[in-house]
């Protein structure tokens, strides 16, 4: 009977916590997100990007990622590589660059900048490499 309660527990836990998250990963809808617009330059094939921030909303250093995710079919894409855009200062100016060295870059994988705010999060630039 104690396996049992425990296992039922446990089932409950885990439920509520994944509902958590779910919940805690809000998108913004598209006229609340941050305007910003970014360049990307480099060789994929070589392991080597740039991303530049070229203008757009003031955005605080940290709450930007760079993603690259390789598309799949019929599994969930995979993420490739992740970078959190940490500037200098307390933001993220015009004409910053975060540089990514990574192996596994290829070209046709995408690349996603996706800003994370207190009230949410959203993909604020996306192109395929």
């Amino acid at each position: 009977m104690r396996d049992r309660t425990a296992a039922a527990t446990l089932l409950v836990v885990a439920a509520v916590a994944l509902g958590w998250l779910y919940v805690g990963t809000v998108d913004l809808p598209a006229e609340e997100a941050p305007e910003a617009a970014f360049e990307v330059d480099g060789d994929p094939g070589e392991g080597e990007l740039v991303v530049e921030f070229t203008g757009g909303d003031r955005l605080e250093s940290g709450s930007l990622a760079v993603l690259v995710y390789e598309d799949r079919t019929l599994l969930p894409d995979r993420t490739v590589h992740r970078s959190t855009w940490e500037a200098e200062g307390a933001y993220i100016d015009d004409g910053d660059r975060l540089e990514l060295e990574d192996p596994r870059l290829e070209p046709g994988q995408r690349l996603v900048v996706r800003y994370y705010g207190d009230d949410g999060q959203a993909n604020l630039f996306e192109t395929v490499l």
